[in-house]
């Protein structure tokens, strides 16, 4: 196992990573960050080549949100897609460590990449597509049944991106503005702060996804004000909701 020097809590993980990347293969990267040594975090990893990384490596902005979001929240966060810089797919698991009073040290990830099950299942897809005359309620079977509304706004997404055959890191503007608008159709943005999730899994700021929505619904003839999920009129702009002139250099849309 590649390891750099470990906060003495972390120890007791280490054989974890290095039996859950054995148990689950070598398209699984499962990796331990030390919080303590921000922002090199990364001190231990196992199929590091998944993404690309090392001990000694930083943290992504995903995790980076992840953290911040999830500060009181002892829940897993869990993505059904996650685009790379390698225009790979991935399936992730962040489990944040905490000790008793409630303090992050450390965070443990698992990132699987399914991008050629992606390709499989677009495959698949066309060949049961519903035949011509089908109503779409008829061809569309495979509900999403979870005790969790986030699930249920990840596997919508995860449906769109398998039919359209990309990650987002492949799409054009067009096309993730297409993915928005199927989103929408399917009421996706009924759900309380589902733009929040659609913009992560997208590669898009908070701020772009109302933009498109805000496109889409005015060219329905929508009313955008009486949509689900929306901005609050007094609602503060965070670095993650900036508009497209307060965006720094090299900001993805």
């Amino acid at each position: 196992m590649k390891t750099v020097d470990v906060d003495e809590r972390l120890i007791p993980l280490l054989p974890l990573v290095q039996g859950l990347a054995e148990l689950l293969g070598e398209h699984c990267e499962v990796v331990l960050h030390d919080l303590g040594e921000m922002p090199h975090t990364i001190v231990a990893i196992e199929h590091g080549e998944v993404t690309g990384r090392a001990p000694g490596d930083v943290p992504t902005d995903l995790m980076l949100r992840t953290l911040r979001r999830s500060a009181a929240d002892d829940a897993p966060s869990f993505r059904v897609y996650v685009s790379t810089g390698k225009g790979r797919v991935l399936r992730s698991l962040s489990v944040p460590l905490r000790t008793a009073d409630g303090e992050t040290y450390g965070l443990l990830g698992v990132n699987m990449d399914v991008t050629d099950l992606v390709q499989a299942q677009r495959q698949l897809y066309g060949l049961t597509a519903g035949a011509p005359g089908q109503t779409d309620d008829a061809a569309d079977a495979d509900e999403i049944f979870s005790g969790d509304i986030r699930e249920v706004v990840d596997g919508m997404i995860a449906k769109i991106l398998a039919e359209q055959g990309k990650s987002p890191a492949q799409m054009s503007r067009e096309e993730k503005m297409e993915v928005v608008k199927q989103l929408e159709e399917r009421g996706a943005f009924l759900v309380k702060r589902a733009a929040d999730q659609v913009a992560d899994g997208l590669d898009l700021s908070r701020y772009t996804i109302f933009s498109y929505l805000k496109e889409i619904r005015r060219q329905t003839g929508e009313d955008y004000e009486s949509a689900g999920d929306r901005p609050r009129p007094d609602a503060r702009l965070t670095d993650g909701d900036r508009s497209p002139h307060e965006d720094g250099p090299g900001t993805r849309r």
